[in-house]
């Protein structure tokens, strides 16, 4: 089932984004040769008036094939090409898919917003304030040991701490602070799940020695943004967006420092996912509901619109790039050129994805070797 989702999503994410490009293109009068699910080479094909819709072997990704794309093609210089067209259409017509990513993120978190009362909680992996929005961070239990405190009492995995004898708690500091100083003394803890249930729990912290910490859990930190006023709350779509995107690359430039630092590529390789991992992820989501699979299918549409728009050849960025370099100059990169470079962003592409694959599938055995062997013990 999981599978099934996966592609669902992944197949209306692209389908999506090339379906930007073409109604961009048609609405501009340039012929739209292919439109392609997947990569070739080509499984099925059908030519239905000026245009074949094809679906293809690689599902990883998708195409559409203007006349004219390529500058070096027969017929560029004829009126209905993508080559003749002024430079302000072009651009239009390569932006149009990650602008249609980014407006099923924002319609997504809209509908996601109105599900949860607009209020998110995510979990706080660097220091970040989210824009547009009220913001507090509080702990959440990330583990909990056996024959502790926190065990004995009820406390799970996910649970979010808000307060703890009636005082809100506002970090793990503060947290570890106000137990320590009731060890051995009963105290109440308020804790939410994600859905936003709440629970009262009554437990006694163990004094705290080399080994052990008070109530026995592992502890993160989670940020809870809320949309209150009426202008955040309409505006929450574009803005939980944003501040998505913002967040998602200051993670991912911190595992690039990090990287830099220790050179060496692992920090980056654990942070990246192919097709392969975002399905393992999908299995995941889905577990948690259809909330979970919506922000989901929400993070991954922006992050596709991220990621097209990045100046690497053969994407969307790449040809974006070219673009405002000719808006600038006024002048047309030599199409031989152009034409080389695209090409070989292509395969470098191609190899990049096989390469992130691959790692996700040592993952996916690492991972399971360890279940085998942690089961093997338990038995």
């Amino acid at each position: 089932m999981f599978i099934l989702i996966f592609i669902l999503i992944l197949g209306l994410l692209v389908i999506l984004h090339e379906f930007g490009h073409f109604i961009v293109a048609k609405r501009s009068k340039i012929k739209v040769e292919e439109f392609g699910i997947g990569l070739p080479p080509r499984i099925w094909g059908k030519k239905i008036g000026e245009t074949i819709y094809s679906v293809n072997w690689l599902p990883i990704g998708g195409f559409v094939r203007l006349k004219g794309e390529d500058p070096t093609d027969k017929g560029a210089n004829e009126k209905d090409s993508f080559y003749v067209k002024p430079v302000g259409t072009r651009i239009l017509v390569v932006t149009a898919g990650v602008i249609a990513n980014f407006l099923i993120g924002v319609i997504l978190f809209y509908l996601i917003a109105f599900a949860v009362g607009f209020k998110f909680d995510l979990p706080l992996l660097v220091d970040h304030k989210f824009r547009f929005t009220q913001q507090v961070n509080t702990p959440v239990i990330v583990g909990v040991e056996e024959n502790s405190p926190a065990k004995s009492a009820g406390l799970k995995e996910g649970q979010i701490i808000t307060l703890v004898n009636n005082n809100q708690i506002e970090s793990i500091d503060e947290l570890q602070k106000i137990v320590r100083e009731n060890a051995q003394k009963e105290v109440n803890i308020v804790v939410r799940d994600s859905a936003g249930n709440k629970q009262e729990i009554k437990v006694t912290p163990r004094k705290v020695s080399e080994d052990q910490g008070p109530l026995g859990v592992a502890l993160s930190e989670v940020a809870t943004i809320e949309y209150k006023t009426l202008p955040q709350k309409a505006l929450v779509g574009f803005s939980h967006s944003i501040n998505t995107v913002e967040y998602s690359g200051k993670i991912f430039y911190n595992l690039v420092k990090v990287a830099i630092a220790q050179r060496t590529a692992e920090p980056i390789s654990s942070g990246v996912a192919g097709p392969v991992g975002i399905a393992q992820l999908t299995n995941q989501v889905v577990q948690l509901g259809t909330v979970a699979t919506l922000q989901f299918a929400a993070l991954l549409s922006l992050n596709l619109a991220v990621m097209n728009l990045l100046p690497i050849p053969a994407l969307d960025g790449g040809r974006f790039a070219f673009l405002v370099v000719e808006a600038i100059t006024r002048k047309r990169i030599y199409p031989k050129i152009e034409k080389i470079v695209h090409t070989a962003g292509f395969f470098i592409l191609i190899t990049l994805i096989l390469v992130v694959t691959a790692n996700d599938i040592n993952r996916f055995l690492a991972g399971k070797a360890l279940f085998e062997k942690f089961s093997d013990l338990i038995k």
